[in-house]
């Protein structure tokens, strides 16, 4: 099932019980959306990506994603020269957040640290 195929059928579902005036079990419907949910995940997983395309969506170069399938860190399907990853197999790079906030230049403080450091 895919991401479009997931709205089309719960907004009908929505649609319809909204006309119908439905009241429902809210565990057997979330438990049904939730299976719902569950297959366009697993259609997106195991989505077959091209090298270039694999390094789009996983944030690291192309190379680097050659080097891991060549030391057997990340598996790939071969056709002929080509390899293609399983979407869900991916590594995903992670975002670096500065620990320290980069503040400009503040003259009047580092004069302070000046004036106060031990000879």
């Amino acid at each position: 099932m895919t991401r479009e195929d997931f709205t089309t059928r719960w907004r009908s579902r929505r649609d319809e019980l909204a006309r119908l005036g439905a009241h429902v079990d809210g565990v057997k419907f979330c438990d049904e959306v939730l299976a719902d949910f569950e297959a366009v995940v697993t259609f997106e997983d195991e989505a077959l990506l091209s090298l270039e395309d694999a390094a789009a969506r996983s944030g690291y170069s192309s190379r680097h994603l050659r080097r891991l399938h060549d030391r057997g860190d990340l598996r790939a399907r071969r056709d002929g020269r080509r390899l293609f990853f399983r979407a869900g197999d991916l590594p995903k790079k992670p975002t670096v957040v500065d620990a320290w906030p980069v503040r400009a230049y503040d003259p009047s403080a580092d004069a302070r640290r000046v004036a106060t450091r031990p000879d």
